[in-house]
């Protein structure tokens, strides 16, 4: 069995980890996250950085994500005024960018990490969630950073925490749908898909399509749901998956849907009711933001799927290497 698949199954145990991370770092620390936060971080923790900004937002602060290289040669394009924090992820904690991004911004600096490593000694603070991974692509740790990160801001904002005991339980029921994601993958033989997400969505879309390209090296686009309507979806044809993730669908998702289909597409849609589509993966019932870790693991399998189908070794993808560092 692939390290990746392994990895991926081990989602829930993930969840468990990122709350014992969580309590360690409560019961070790006088501190609670400010209210205006920047986030940073590189490929899948770049991705990650966005839903922790929405999140924050969504709270009651104000959260902004910027790319670790935007923030190192560029970061005077973003409005990023006076924050009170600097979150930088980097699963290694050696990332060349995110080491050196603590250093951007003149403000309090936070690292997430799977390891003690550079990154968390050169912060002020360190949340150490260690969802280790053999394989070369993130996987079981992404959901598992945002949750133990996700808990403390809950903390910190005065909100009630997630019951992890639960969280945990739910992602092992959408992990019971790898076998309809295989049988899909096994049926429909698509040159190329698009992944479609609406608000804190919208990120677990692009990191669905950066495990496409990373895991199956193959053809892939993500784009806010509707904003495909203008203009993008003339690459939708016959030969097209379009994967919905949506929380609770309404008539303009069915549209969208028999919109796609009508070009020949097929469509996968990913949430708690059926748009009409091709294929349908229920998602249970968890209130957001804290929703976001029951849709990793089906993004992560179908691009799994699609990998072995063509005879690719997802744990070690071309070119690829498991710490990026200059």
């Amino acid at each position: 069995m692939h390290a990746t698949l392994r990895e991926i199954r081990k989602t829930p145990e993930g969840i468990i980890k990122a709350q014992e991370a969580f309590e360690n770092f409560i019961a070790n620390h006088d501190f609670r996250l400010p209210r205006e936060v920047v986030y940073t971080g590189c490929g899948s923790s770049n991705f990650l950085s966005q839903p922790l900004a929405m999140a924050t937002t969504r709270l009651g602060g104000r959260g902004l994500s910027v790319p670790c290289s935007e923030l190192l040669y560029a970061k005077e394009n973003y409005p990023i005024g006076r924050p009170g924090l600097l979150v930088a992820i980097s699963r290694s904690g050696e990332t060349t960018e995110a080491v050196k991004a603590l250093e951007s911004l003149n403000t309090k600096r936070f690292a997430i990490t799977a390891y003690e490593s550079t990154l968390s000694r050169e912060a002020d603070y360190s949340l150490i969630v260690p969802a280790h991974e053999e394989s070369v692509v993130m996987t079981h740790s992404f959901p598992a950073f945002y949750f133990a990160y996700l808990q403390l801001l809950l903390s910190s904002f005065g909100k009630e925490t997630y019951d992890a005991e639960l969280v945990s339980g739910l992602t092992g029921e959408v992990l019971r749908s790898e076998d309809y994601i295989k049988e899909i993958v096994d049926g429909f033989d698509f040159r190329n898909v698009i992944f479609l997400g609406s608000g804190i969505l919208y990120p677990v879309a692009l990191e669905a399509m950066l495990k496409m390209k990373e895991m199956a090296i193959f053809w892939s686009e993500a784009y806010p749901t509707f904003e495909v309507r203008h203009g993008f979806k003339s690459v939708a044809d016959d030969g097209t998956l379009v994967v919905l993730l949506v929380e609770n669908p309404f008539d303009w998702h069915e549209k969208l849907t028999k919109e796609f289909q009508g070009q020949g597409a097929k469509v996968l849609t990913v949430g708690r009711k059926d748009t009409g589509a091709d294929y349908f993966i229920e998602v249970p019932e968890l209130s957001p933001p804290g929703n976001l870790v029951l849709y990793t693991p089906v993004i992560q399998l179908l691009a799994y799927h699609k990998a072995v189908k063509r005879g690719l070794n997802p744990d070690n993808p071309r070119f690829l290497s498991k710490v990026v560092k200059w």
